[in-house]
């Protein structure tokens, strides 16, 4: 009963922060061209998540070429796209290859940074998962402008000197909740540990989010990493200036209004990480803007790293959405 009075209160929040958009605490929007807010940014990535491409359904392969038209006309240049999973609905060959060959003709970003998610990997219905992940590395390493190949599904990349670690489910039999084995947890150490001496923020982009995190335990109960969260999230805090980009569990862009009626936002800090949560691109988000084609601008500056929301689809920024984290 709770369950469904929380469900109802979210889709009125959400409706609010459309219907709305002159209120402090509620969604205003600016239709400015793409640019980033200062001259000196280090890093100008657009992120986004949950693309849920299906060449069963054209209309989405449209709504995701549309969107990089919107980075392809940017006044600035875009140094990289990143995308945390859930590229396709069901992770297919025809639409992964979609997927990979509208950003690759769109010309939106210098490099790639590109997770999988549950529904590119567990939800294959066609063949093995492990060929799934070898087709995903294959389309990467022949498209990918920058050239940069990778061997797994989980790699390292850095990006004007700040380290990129992605991280993927790399079981043969799951489904929704991915599956890290002792050398990937390894490898995410290792990779941070190599670039942490250069004093710089780093990235971990994850599809999941780690446990009870940017609400994930009241959006989705069972949407988390699960027997990987501990894990994840000790080596994540060894470390300073870690940010964790995830996505999956369909939550809005949201600030203040949804942290005082629920507790919780899409950018939070938690025991020194900063971890970020994507709204999905092509599916109805709840707990704040609901549209699709949501994501944020996210500019690295030498103090700050900042994120403005932005609905790529419709070219508008939304500024009550902002959200900036200190470099300490």
């Amino acid at each position: 009963m709770w369950l469904a009075v929380k469900q109802i209160i979210a889709l009125i929040v959400s409706l609010l922060t459309t219907v709305f958009p002159s209120s402090e605490f509620l969604a205003g929007f600016e239709a400015l061209e793409l640019a980033t807010k200062e001259d000196n940014c280090r890093l100008n990535a657009s992120i986004v998540s949950d693309i849920h491409i299906d060449v069963d359904w054209p209309i989405g392969e449209w709504i995701w070429a549309n969107g990089l038209n919107d980075l392809e006309r940017s006044k600035d240049t875009i140094d990289a796209l990143i995308v945390s999973g859930d590229l396709t609905n069901y992770g297919d060959a025809a639409s992964m290859e979609s997927f990979y060959k509208i950003m690759y003709d769109s010309h939106c970003a210098e490099n790639w940074v590109i997770a999988m998610g549950n529904h590119d990997v567990g939800h294959v219905e066609d063949r093995p998962q492990e060929q799934a992940r070898q087709e995903f590395v294959d389309l990467y390493n022949s498209l990918n402008p920058s050239g940069e190949k990778i061997e797994k599904a989980y790699y390292k990349t850095d990006i004007n000197g700040y380290r990129f670690v992605v991280l993927c489910d790399d079981g043969d039999d799951t489904w929704d909740t991915p599956d890290m084995a002792p050398e990937q947890l390894q490898f995410l150490d290792d990779s941070l540990a190599e670039a942490a001496d250069r004093d710089l923020p780093m990235f971990v982009v994850c599809h999941v989010p780690v446990e009870g995190v940017n609400g994930q335990d009241v959006i989705w109960e069972d949407g988390g990493l699960d027997d990987n969260s501990d894990a994840v999230q000790a080596i994540l805090e060894k470390y300073e200036n870690v940010f964790f980009i995830s996505g999956h569990v369909h939550t809005g862009l949201n600030g203040p209004l949804v942290e005082n009626v629920f507790g919780f936002s899409c950018v939070e800090t938690i025991n020194g990480v900063n971890y970020i949560n994507l709204p999905t691109y092509m599916i109805i988000n709840r707990y704040g803007v609901p549209w699709g084609g949501m994501g944020f601008q996210m500019e690295v500056y030498d103090d700050e790293v900042l994120f403005r929301a932005r609905n790529f689809g419709s070219s508008k920024w939304y500024p009550v959405y902002n959200h900036t984290v200190p470099v300490v």
